[in-house]
């Protein structure tokens, strides 16, 4: 890819996380299970990290310290449009960042406030991305008629592109 394009793939990424917002936060727990929890993105910009808030005392934050190698995973069924990220993640505990962080969402969830010591930051630095960003309906539905009245199987189904970050 060039530039053009690594900074396309990487607004579209972004765009795609930034309108699913809720990410299922996938670790590796100690048996060897992959295990999923639905958790929020919060930050409004995408410096190649995603943020997340969490119990400090919380299942997903024993994994991460446990192994750091997470996957989030990002979906909006409705725009057939999905993203994968992959990366490391790190428990932050600093309350400037979290109040930097700070809404009324988070509040809602974390009532005990930014500064307390139980509610810490997970700070997942993207390695790589992927996504899926879906023509219209009406294109998707064409294109599944002609495959379907073709055998063959459906083309122009949209955007999808790999990226290192």
């Amino acid at each position: 890819m060039n530039v053009n394009e690594v900074t396309h793939a990487r607004r579209k990424l972004w765009e795609l996380i930034g309108k699913a917002r809720f990410a299922m936060f996938v670790t590796l727990e100690a048996n060897g299970a992959l295990r999923g929890r639905p958790m929020t993105t919060i930050q409004d910009r995408f410096d190649d990290a995603l943020w997340f808030f969490a119990k400090a005392d919380s299942d997903v934050v024993r994994a991460v310290h446990a192994n750091p190698q997470v996957c989030l995973t990002y979906g909006n069924s409705d725009a057939a449009d999905f993203v994968s990220v992959s990366g490391r993640a790190r428990v932050v505990t600093d309350v400037d960042r979290k109040q930097q962080l700070w809404n009324a969402a988070v509040q809602a969830w974390f009532p005990e406030g930014a500064e307390s010591p139980g509610v810490v930051l997970l700070d997942v630095l993207a390695e790589s991305g992927e996504y899926w960003d879906s023509a219209n309906q009406l294109v998707r539905m064409l294109s599944m008629a002609r495959a379907l009245s073709t055998s063959t199987t459906p083309k122009n189904m949209g955007e999808h592109e790999k990226l290192s970050l």
